[in-house]
């Protein structure tokens, strides 16, 4: 059974009149219980105080006697206890006990020379919650006892005892839960007649922006002019009024970006075609269109098997799987083309929800674009091959010359006596095989593959070390280096080793573009871009690189140092792309240089 909205809004409100009812019985009761016990205290505190007046006038009266025969025989002091326990009607008995908790006298004879009774105190019952309050009167007979101390001399004698039962508070108490019952059902019926008429009245403009809501569904926008208004429904008028010009602007974006997706779609080589449940065109791009023959406008709705020639290689093949409900993977044929045949990788896939086939995808693959694919892996493995091969060499290079190196040196000690001519035509060979050892081994650290040992490192922590390595060397010429470090920054996950190696070779270059001395700045910072990234800029004062050597500073063995071997920069350039950063430079001749170097931060690398 379902109920329609004027049937919600009585349930809905009946429930929210009984609540609101039910709540405010609840409170008055909570309430009404608390002045009931607090009336019981506080009587029973007057009756102690009077109990204890007419007790220390029975004591004046009898100086020098035992205070306990003295008030068991007052007889005064004996009516004011009877008296109190009939005149109030929550009490139960009053007694007068001993120091050590014996009855001296009391509203109940029986009790007198008896140890007085321990009984809960009625303050406690006052400082319960509601509900345990309510609890504590309703769940049996239970007596509750006010208590006041008795001095005699400025010393202890004992206690005014005052017992009150729950009965008869729950008996004074009913009279008035019968009253509030009787309201509660009397406001009940009221407040739901008011709760509808004040529904009526509010919720009919909200009836009205629910069939303007209605209105944005359909992609009607504006709203009518006579709810837009001042008060909080025609506010959200206004809000909705807003919200349909922004549904339409939106509309208008999903237009644009289905139409750049379709365009992005149909600059793809390979074939897309989706197919309905009943194997009808929805939509293909413009590679199929050479393989069905007709632009997508003239073949939507149509069932592709039918716009297919009857000889065409793709026709038995969907005509078998829509049979079969199967589908099939990788499937070759060759379909006449513009110019030439191609040669397709056909595959056909089933789109299903709950065991509901929804429609079908058919993806055609240019054979030729993939062997092309296939012919530059070739190729790029045939590089890798070469460059094994040229490491091969340079290690075989590099053990004659470690060879030529150590009989040079047994020569100039056989030569030691030769003429001048002689020891430099050695010391010449000497700095050549040099050189020469000093390329091969640059490029052995260049062409050999690096197993990286990766690890969460703090960029700051490694630029403070690599400071601290260079600034005792490069403090004497002048050279002073300034850390302005993002204590923000996160960590990144790299080789460490390997960073340190490429900090020290920038920091190192920046120092010898120098050589009047200045100072190396070093700044970090974290980015915020389609991910998060940290950088690292290394600023130095020094001559500058001029805009046509800019461009080459990355390139192996290029060098603008007399002793430098060009390995440096192009080693860092490598093992920062390894760990799937970048590295730029920017430089102004005469005014400085600066690096700037990029990693993703916490790089995910398992």
């Amino acid at each position: 059974m379902r109920f329609g909205i004027k049937a919600k809004e009585a349930v809905a409100i009946s429930a929210l009149t009984f609540l609101a009812v039910a709540t405010a019985t609840l409170v008055h009761l909570s309430q009404l219980s608390r002045v009931v016990v607090r009336e019981a205290l506080e009587q029973s505190q007057l009756i102690a105080r009077q109990v204890y007046a007419q007790s220390r006038r029975a004591l004046a009266r009898a100086p020098g006697r035992d205070p306990r025969q003295v008030l068991k025989v007052d007889r005064d002091l004996r009516s004011l206890l009877h008296a109190s326990v009939g005149y109030s009607p929550h009490l139960l008995y009053v007694l007068i006990a001993d120091r050590t908790g014996r009855v001296v006298l009391g509203s109940e004879g029986e009790r007198e020379g008896a140890d007085a009774p321990e009984r809960p105190n009625l303050q406690n019952l006052l400082s319960l919650d509601p509900v345990r309050r309510f609890r504590s009167l309703y769940a049996g007979e239970t007596i509750y006892e006010v208590a006041m101390p008795i001095k005699l001399n400025d010393e202890p004698f004992g206690n005014i005892k005052l017992g009150v039962s729950t009965t008869l508070l729950r008996r004074e108490l009913k009279a008035f839960l019968g009253q509030s019952v009787a309201l509660a059902g009397v406001a009940l019926p009221v407040a739901w007649l008011v709760a509808m008429g004040l529904a009526g009245v509010i919720l009919k403009p909200i009836r009205a922006l629910t069939l303007e809501m209605d209105r944005l569904r359909r992609g009607e926008p504006g709203v009518a002019a006579d709810l837009v208004g001042k008060d909080e429904v025609g506010e959200l008028a206004s809000q909705i009024q807003l919200l349909g010009r922004q549904i339409q602007s939106d509309r208008l974006t999903m237009l644009s970006e289905k139409a750049r997706l379709q365009q992005v779609v149909d600059h793809l080589e390979d074939g897309i075609v989706f197919l309905n449940q009943d194997g009808e065109i929805l939509f293909y791009n413009r590679a199929t269109e050479a393989v069905v023959g007709r632009p997508l406008e003239q073949a939507v709705g149509s069932r592709l098997a039918h716009i297919l020639d009857p000889s065409h290689p793709l026709h038995p093949l969907l005509e078998r799987s829509f049979e079969r409900k199967t589908g099939f993977r990788n499937a070759t044929i060759v379909v006449p083309g513009y110019g030439k045949p191609q040669e397709l990788l056909v595959s056909h896939f089933f789109v299903s929800d709950a065991q509901k086939t929804m429609g079908s995808m058919i993806l055609l693959k240019n054979l030729g674009s993939i062997k092309t694919l296939q012919s530059l892996i070739s190729y790029s493995a045939k590089l890798a091959a070469l460059g094994s091969l040229t490491s091969g060499v340079a290690h075989e290079v590099k053990n004659p010359l470690n060879a030529m190196m150590i009989h040079l040196e047994l020569l100039k000690e056989k030569l030691a006596g030769s003429p001048e001519e002689v020891q430099d035509s050695l010391e010449v060979i000497r700095g050549e095989i040099r050189r020469l050892d000093r390329v091969v081994q640059g490029f052995l650290k260049f062409m050999r593959p690096h197993d990286l040992s990766l690890r969460l490192v703090d960029l700051n922590r490694l630029l403070r070390e690599v400071t601290a390595l260079l600034k005792t060397e490069w403090e004497r010429s002048a050279i002073h280096f300034e850390l302005k470090l993002d204590s923000s920054l996160p960590p990144v996950t790299a080789d460490e080793e390997l960073l340190r190696q490429v900090f020290l070779n920038i920091v190192l270059n920046a120092c010898q573009s120098m050589p009047a001395g200045g100072t190396v700045s070093l700044v970090t910072e974290g980015e915020k871009r389609q991910e998060e990234c940290v950088t690292v800029r290394i600023i130095d004062e020094g001559i500058g690189i001029s805009p046509e050597d800019l461009e080459k500073v990355f390139k192996l063995y290029y060098t603008t140092k007399p002793e430098g071997s060009g390995i440096g920069l192009s080693l860092a350039y490598r093992i920062v792309q390894m760990h799937d950063g970048a590295i730029d430079v920017f430089s102004e001749v005469g005014k400085g240089t600066t690096v700037v170097v990029r990693f993703p931060a916490k790089a995910d690398r398992s």
